[in-house]
């Protein structure tokens, strides 16, 4: 299992220096694929490829101004959002693309029915899996909890969806802070969802850095080995005030011990 620290470039630095293994940064600030400036990638570029370990993984994927679901949708404009994204984050060494993109996503609230924006989602998702056929980028549909955004909330809704994209540049994520705010998801649901799990987010109760909560991470990566899955592990989690450091440090040490606990479970 690789693991990895999702953060601004500025903090490639410290997150190296404490053993982790990639950082993932954000689609939207370091591939800049809304810029057709090639000097402007080129500069983003070189400072990418010289951080001090790889950005395997990208999130922050789509802004909100760049709609997803309702009338303002500009299908030529994600076409070449897509293309150019999935192009650079290739360019830099990246793997997987995490498709949250809450605002991006969000369902207007009147005059718009969840069956019109499925659709669109189900042509955004393929427009992904078009430039995962020249790229070899996935892109991870990242489910969010209720609370944050009102489509896609569950592991199980997003397995389903990637599964009637049916296209291996489309697949899953599993998000264990978003499931513990949804409340009625369990372990059981990233069994169910195996066939398409692509990526996997973690933080301890109430988005702590992990180890300094009680999330039962050796349950996880029980749960993670039973699945099949032995890819990337990001943590997604606020540290607390003036111990970044610290917790940085802290965090990996615990999940690889929970790791390691996981792995010899049963």
């Amino acid at each position: 299992m690789r693991f990895g620290v999702c953060g601004g470039r500025s903090k490639a630095a410290s997150v190296a220096a404490a053993g982790w293994d990639y950082i993932e940064l954000g689609v939207a600030g370091e591939l800049i694929p809304e810029s057709e400036n090639a000097a402007a990638w080129a500069e983003k570029k070189t400072a990418l490829l010289a951080l001090p370990l790889p950005c395997e993984t990208f999130n922050l994927f789509v802004p909100s101004k760049l709609k997803l679901v309702g009338p303002e949708v500009n299908p030529a404009a994600l076409t070449g959002y897509v293309h150019t994204a999935l192009s650079r984050a290739a360019e830099v060494g990246g793997e997987v693309i995490v498709f949250g993109s809450g605002g991006a996503r969000q369902l207007p609230v009147s005059g718009w029915s969840a069956e019109q924006a499925h659709e669109q989602l189900l042509w955004f998702l393929n427009q992904c899996a078009d430039a995962h056929e020249k790229t070899g980028v996935v892109v991870a549909i990242e489910p969010l909890n209720r609370h944050e955004c009102n489509l896609l909330h569950t592991v199980a809704e997003g397995a389903a969806l990637a599964r009637e994209v049916g296209r291996p540049g489309v697949r899953n994520l599993a998000d264990t802070y978003h499931m513990e705010r949804n409340g009625d998801e369990s372990l059981a649901d990233i069994l169910a969802s195996a066939d398409c799990l692509a990526h996997v987010h973690t933080a301890d109760t109430r988005r702590k850095a992990p180890g300094t909560g009680v999330y039962d991470h050796a349950a996880l990566f029980t749960a993670l080995r039973e699945a099949g899955y032995d890819a990337r592990v990001s943590i997604e989690c606020n540290f607390t005030d003036g111990e970044f450091e610290t917790e940085l440090a802290q965090a990996l040490a615990h999940l690889k011990q929970a790791y390691r606990s996981g792995q010899s479970a049963g």
